[in-house]
Formats: C-alpha cells, structure tokens, sequence
C-alpha cells in the first residue's frame, strides 16, 4: 500500500547487519549505476539549548548549519520537561557528523549545543564519517576535529 511504502521512506533511517540502510522510491528506467545516494535523512537531538531559544525558526537556523531541513519537531518542546528539541535534517553523506555547535542568542552570549543522531547505528566517532567505526579508522587520534 502507498501508505505504507510512505512510512518506510519517512520513518529511517534504517539498518542491515547494523550498516545503515538507505532506501530510494523505484523509478522507470533506474538502473544501479544511476542510483546515487548524497544526503541520508535523520533526526538530529540539539542538547544545552537554553529555553528561551526552543523555537522553531531557531531550529531551521541550526538545521540548516547541518543539511537541508525536513521538518523541526516541536511538540515536545511546548511541555515543561522539554530536554533537547528534534530536527528532521537531510545530511550530506560526504561531510562528517558534526558532535554539537556554538550558538549565540540574542543578547550575544555563545553557548556550546551538543547533536545527537537518532536512530545513527554504527559511525566513525574519530572523524564523524558514517562509512566506517572508529576501530577502521585511518585518522589518528590527535588529529580529531
């Protein structure tokens, strides 16, 4: 059912033998040379947000600094226990995951905002590279960024 075929696509990411899993809508004429993969969808967490910045027009700023934003979920950000606010970001599979991010509020003060990925099941914390883990890792570790 095209319902269902919708929630697979929107609900990923997902994983095969603990390898993410990206997933693509069949087209007339694909072939596997064509079928490229670029930007792999996924829920990015923004920890350390102070609460007067829990908007949604701060996180399409912050999601924007990551990829290109799908959706910023808000919901749990309107209650008193809101603890990190959710962005649904395209990321570039050739750039690496980035760890957080400074921000700076109104009044210019820069705080430091931690990203955790939703759902990320296996990736390089040495160089934020999701084709590997870090134990495969070329990148020494006093080179780390």
């Amino acid at each position: 059912m095209e319902s269902q075929v919708q929630w697979v696509l929107n609900n990923g990411p997902w994983s095969f033998d603990n390898l993410l899993l990206l997933l693509r809508r069949w087209e007339r004429g694909m072939t596997v040379n064509k079928v490229t993969f670029t930007h792999c969808p996924l829920w990015v967490q923004v920890w350390g947000l102070p609460f007067d910045l829990f908007s949604e027009e701060v996180g399409q700023e912050i999601g924007r600094g990551l990829g290109r934003v799908v959706e910023v979920d808000w919901k749990g950000s309107n209650s008193d226990q809101a603890r990190f606010l959710r962005i649904r970001v395209e990321i570039p599979l050739d750039k690496p995951l980035r760890r957080g991010s400074q921000i700076m509020n109104p009044e210019g003060d820069v705080v430091w905002v931690a990203f955790k990925y939703e759902r990320m099941f296996s990736f390089c914390f040495k160089c934020g590279r999701i084709e590997h883990e870090a134990k495969l890792c070329e990148m020494p570790w006093d080179e780390e960024g």
